[in-house]
């Protein structure tokens, strides 16, 4: 999940704030969002919390190769804002355009209204399939590139109140080839309860090189016993300009 402050435009990444929409949406990348099935428009009733463990390579292998989609709102600040996330699978790689290497990859467009006014950004999310740890992410359109240096691990067998890391990496001040690093980032995984649900939240924080300012994010997901992902997913973070708290029915 990339968490990332522009002024440009034409954002956003992941969620990067367009500026036309002033206050109301900051950015956030995920790659985890990295940040991460099941479609938000239902609203079922929350799993019971079961004494079992979790399969998180599953789960995440749905997040990278299954079409799904969200639809979230929240607020940033007082604005009311509502985000539709969606991704799309695609077949063979594409190229990372900081090091024009070739990954696997999935298409990830976000949609963001808020004050009557919507945006919407792609990005490509490249992954490894061995592992499906995020290698990089790209909004090309936005000019908003990241790469991971190091992976974390998902365990196949969690429990509830287990956390570790998801690796670490850095946020470029571009798409170019070569482009210089503008902020590093640390990504870190925990499964929780929350309302009667079990989350995967893959969290972030990135620490800008120039001003020394650290954003933070949270992308989290609910979990089924089985380990497929369920219909809730919430997220926030927040940046230099403010912060957005967003989640499904």
């Amino acid at each position: 999940m990339r968490i990332k402050r522009t002024s440009n435009a034409s954002a956003p990444h992941g969620l990067r704030r367009p500026h036309a929409l002033s206050s109301a949406a900051l950015a956030l990348s995920l790659g985890l969002l990295q940040a991460c099935g099941g479609g938000g428009s239902s609203s079922p009733e929350p799993e019971p919390v079961k004494p079992s463990s979790y399969d998180l390579q599953a789960t995440m292998s749905q997040y990278y190769t299954k079409a799904q989609s969200w639809t979230l709102s929240g607020s940033s600040g007082s604005v009311p804002v509502t985000m539709t996330l969606s991704l799309t699978p695609k077949t063979g790689t594409a190229i990372f355009p900081v090091n024009g290497k070739s990954y696997a990859y999935t298409l990830q467009e976000m949609k963001l209204t808020a004050n009557g006014l919507s945006q919407t950004s792609s990005s490509e999310l490249f992954f490894d399939p061995a592992v499906f740890q995020t290698e990089a992410n790209s909004a090309r359109s936005d000019n908003a590139c990241e790469m991971a240096q190091t992976k974390g691990s998902f365990p196949r067998s969690a429990k509830v109140g287990d956390s570790g890391s998801n690796g670490s990496g850095v946020e470029y001040v571009s798409c170019a080839f070569g482009a210089a690093v503008e902020a590093n980032y640390v990504d870190t995984w925990q499964l929780k309860e929350e309302a009667g649900r079990v989350l995967l939240c893959l969290n972030r924080k990135s620490k800008v090189v120039a001003s020394g300012f650290t954003r933070e994010g949270s992308q989290c997901h609910q979990v089924l016993t089985d380990g497929s992902l369920g219909a809730f997913m919430s997220v926030s973070y927040m940046t230099e300009e403010g912060s957005v708290s967003v989640k499904t029915p």
